[in-house]
C-alpha cells in the first residue's frame, strides 16, 4: 500500500473517530452541565491541571519516539515501556503525598482526595502512549479509532448515571479514570511488544535524546491548556474557573478534534519522507490548506451562533460564558495551524528548534491570561487567550519559512485564501438565514440545527455547482476521498 493510500485509508477513520468522539462529548457536556455544578467542573479542572503534567514525564515522549525512529527493535519498545513505567510511578507517588498540601494551597479540602484517584492516570498514560505510538506507526488506524471510541461512549455513560445518582464531581472522576483505564488495557493488548524482563538503558537513552525534545514541547502545551488552569485556580473561584474551562474546553473541541486527524495521520507520514525536503513541504502546505478550508468558515458559524451553543450544551445558567466563548473561537483556525507546524517539525527532528517558539507563546499566554483574569474577569481572560493563540501563529509561520525557506506567500497567503472564501459564504448565509428564522420565534435547539441544515445545504449545493469556491485544498481532499468527482469540470 502506498503512502497516499495509506493516508487514505487513516484519514477515513480518524474522521469517523472524531465524528463519533465529537457527538459523544457534546452529548456529555450538554448533560453533565445540566446535573453538576460550575465548581464541580473548577475542582476536576484543578486535579486535571496537576495530572496533566505528571503525565507529561511518565511518558516521557516515548510514543512520539518510536513512531519517529525509522528502526525499531523490541528491545526499543520495551526500554520505552520500562523507563514510563518506572518513571509514571515514582510521579504517582509524588502526587500521592502532596496532595493534601496542594488542596491546602487551593483552599479546596476535597481537591485531596480526587488527586489522589486521578494520578492513577499518570500511570496509565505512560502505558498507553507506548501502545498508541506502536499502532499509529503501523498506520492501524481503525483499530485505535474503536477502542478510543467504546472507551469514551462507557466512560461518558458511567459518568452520567453517577451525575444523576448525585455523585457530583466524582461522577467527572469515574469518567476519565475509566476511559484511561479500558483505553490503556485494549490498546496494550493489541500493541505488538514482547514484554522482557532484561533493562534495555542503552535503547532508552536512543529514545530519549528525541523524547526529552517532546517532552520541552508538551511541557509548554500543558501551560497553554491545562496548567493555565491552575494558575486561574488563585485568582478564580471554583465556580468561575469551572466556566472558564468549559468555554475554553468548547473552543478548543472543533481544532483539537481536526488537528488530532491531521497530526495524528501526517506525524507518522511525514517521519517516513522527512528526507525528501520539497515533498514533505507540500505536504504540510496541502494539510495547513485544509485546516484553514474547514475551520476558518467553522470559526465563522460558531461565533455568530455562540449564544444558541451556550444555551444548548450548557442551559440558561451559564449565559456569561457567551462572549468569552465568541472572543476566543476567533482563533479557532490558528491553533490548529500550529499543530500542523508541529508535525513538520517532529518529522524533520528538530524538536529543540521548536520549543524556544513554544516557550516564547507560553511566556505570553500566562502573562497576559492571568492578567486579563485579574482586572476583567472571564473576558479578560478570553482576551489574553486570543492574543496568545495569534502571537504563536505567527511566530509558528517565521520557525516554518526558515525551515523551509520558502516566500509568505507559499506558507501563509494560500493556505488562508480558500479558506476566506468559504468564510465570507458562510458568513453572508448565516446574516441571511437567521434573520429570516428569528421571525418565527425558535427555541435555541431549533433554532440552531434549522440554521445548520440550511447554511451546510447552501454551502454544499454552491459547492457542488461551483467546486472553485470550495478552494484547491478541501477540492483535492474531496477528490482524493471519492475519486469520481474527478469527472467535475474545477
Amino acid at each position: 500500500m502506498t503512502l497516499t493510500q495509506r493516508i487514505k485509508n487513516a484519514g477515513l477513520w480518524q474522521t469517523l473517530q472524531i465524528v463519533v468522539q465529537a457527538m459523544v462529548q457534546f452529548s456529555y457536556i450538554a448533560i453533565m452541565a445540566r446535573l453538576l455544578t460550575k465548581a464541580d467542573f473548577g475542582l476536576m479542572a484543578l486535579a486535571s491541571g496537576f495530572i496533566g503534567l505528571g503525565t507529561i514525564f511518565s511518558e516521557g515522549g516515548m510514543g512520539s519516539s518510536l513512531i519517529q525512529r525509522q528502526n525499531i527493535t523490541q528491545k526499543h519498545m520495551n526500554a520505552a515501556l520500562q523507563g514510563s513505567l518506572i518513571i509514571g510511578f515514582v510521579i504517582f507517588i509524588i502526587l500521592f503525598f502532596s496532595a493534601h498540601y496542594i488542596a491546602i494551597f487551593f483552599e479546596q479540602p476535597s481537591l485531596e482526595s480526587i488527586i489522589k484517584i486521578v494520578g492513577l492516570n499518570v500511570i496509565l498514560g505512560s502505558v498507553n502512549s507506548i501502545s498508541i505510538g506502536l499502532l499509529q506507526k503501523q498506520f492501524k488506524f481503525k483499530l485505535t479509532s474503536n477502542i478510543t471510541i467504546l472507551a469514551t461512549i462507557i466512560g461518558y455513560a458511567l459518568g452520567v448515571v453517577l451525575a444523576f445518582l448525585n455523585f457530583g464531581v466524582w461522577s467527572l472522576v469515574a469518567a476519565t479514570m475509566t476511559i484511561s483505564f479500558l483505553s490503556t488495557v485494549i490498546m496494550f493488548y493489541f500493541a505488538p511488544i514482547k514484554l522482557s524482563m532484561k533493562l534495555h538503558f542503552k535503547e532508552w537513552k536512543e529514545l530519549f535524546s528525541f523524547g526529552f525534545g517532546i517532552i520541552l514541547l508538551k511541557i509548554n502545551n500543558y501551560f497553554s491548556e491545562q496548567g493555565l488552569n491552575l494558575v486561574l485556580g488563585k485568582i478564580f473561584q471554583p465556580a468561575q474557573l469551572g466556566v472558564f474551562e468549559r468555554t475554553y474546553s468548547v473552543k478548543t473541541i472543533p481544532s483539537s478534534y481536526i488537528g488530532n486527524v491531521l497530526d495524528t495521520i501526517m506525524f507518522p507520514a511525514m517521519s517516513e519522507i522527512q528526507d525528501e525536503h520539497e515533498r514533505l513541504f507540500h505536504t504540510y502546505q496541502y494539510s495547513l490548506g485544509i485546516v484553514n478550508s474547514i475551520l476558518m468558515p467553522i470559526a465563522v458559524f460558531l461565533i455568530f451562533f455562540s449564544k444558541e451553543i451556550v444555551l444548548i450544551l450548557f442551559g440558561n445558567k451559564w449565559l456569561e460564558a457567551i462572549l468569552p466563548l465568541q472572543i476566543m473561537f476567533v482563533v479557532l483556525p490558528f491553533s490548529s495551524s500550529g499543530r500542523m507546524a508541529d508535525s513538520v517539525i517532529r518529522a524533520k527532528g528538530l524538536i529543540y528548534k521548536n520549543v524556544i517558539r513554544k516557550f516564547l507563546y507560553v511566556i505570553i499566554l500566562l502573562i497576559t491570561v492571568p492578567l486579563g483574569a485579574y482586572y476583567n474577569g472571564l473576558i479578560g481572560a478570553a482576551i489574553g487567550v486570543t492574543f496568545s493563540y495569534l502571537f504563536n501563529y505567527l511566530i509558528t509561520l517565521v520557525l516554518v519559512k526558515k525551515i523551509f525557506n520558502k516566500k509568505a506567500k507559499e506558507i501563509f497567503f494560500l493556505p488562508i485564501l480558500s479558506g476566506l472564501r468559504l468564510s465570507v459564504l458562510v458568513l453572508f448565509f448565516a446574516l441571511i438565514f437567521s434573520f429570516f428564522l428569528r421571525q418565527f420565534a425558535f427555541n435555541a435547539i431549533i433554532f440552531f440545527v434549522v440554521n445548520t441544515l440550511i447554511i451546510g445545504l447552501a454551502v454544499g449545493f454552491i459547492g457542488w455547482k461551483k467546486p472553485t469556491i470550495l478552494g484547491v485544498y478541501l477540492h483535492d481532499l474531496l477528490v482524493m476521498l471519492f475519486p469520481k468527482l474527478k469527472k467535475r469540470n474545477f
